[in-house]
């Protein structure tokens, strides 16, 4: 724990903040696919509603699960990271969004993006919120976002280039190595290049431009 993070905890956007490199410290969670919890900011928040139609899809956990009974050893930080990248790293390489929501259905997909207007077109195909900051996608783990396309069993997985099918992973993966990086030198690491604000796309165009 930051003793430094409760002194200094903003009145909004703390989702933003806690994203800069100097709060991160290069932390990162794991966290649970079903909510544990609604988002008030579907009514009442900083967005202003702009968000309505992917919180008002949120779903609570309805089964009572014994967690103490459970072996969780599979969690801990070394055994996850090394599964995850497996996992991840073995997905199958897909071209375009429409060819993962093809082939999602029978195993996971990865799509690979090499900046951050890429990432944007694929967060409109896949309704997913798009944005970053400090060089951190929403949600990321490593820079590799997940998403669960319909109700199989399988993940689409966005990915930075770093990322290799059946590659070996890297002495980082999982380690916080990336705690003093700006983001440039995040950015650098993952392999992702700088975007001009002409090149992001636009919501409701024509997605193939990359």
């Amino acid at each position: 724990e930051d003793p430094g993070l409760k002194q200094k905890w903003p009145d909004g956007f703390w989702d933003d903040w806690l994203r800069e490199n100097a709060n991160r410290r290069g932390r990162q969670i794991i966290r649970p696919e079903v909510s544990r919890t609604f988002h008030f900011g579907n009514i009442h928040g900083a967005s202003e509603g702009e968000n309505n139609a992917i919180l008002n899809k949120i779903e609570l956990e309805e089964n009572n699960i014994r967690w103490e009974d459970r072996d969780l050893s599979y969690l801990k930080s070394p055994v996850w990271a090394r599964n995850y990248w497996n996992r991840v790293s073995n997905a199958k390489l897909v071209k375009n969004a429409v060819e993962a929501k093809s082939f999602v259905a029978h195993s996971d997909v990865r799509l690979e993006y090499t900046n951050y207007g890429e990432f944007m077109g694929f967060g409109i195909d896949f309704d997913i919120m798009q944005d970053e900051k400090a060089g951190v996608p929403r949600t990321a783990y490593e820079g590799i976002v997940e998403i669960r396309y319909g109700r199989g069993k399988y993940f689409v997985f966005l990915t930075p280039p770093y990322v290799t099918t059946g590659g070996q992973m890297p002495e980082h993966f999982g380690r916080k190595a990336w705690k003093d990086y700006s983001k440039a030198d995040l950015m650098k690491e993952l392999g992702i290049k700088e975007v001009t604000l002409e090149d992001k796309p636009v919501i409701g165009a024509d997605l193939d431009w990359w």
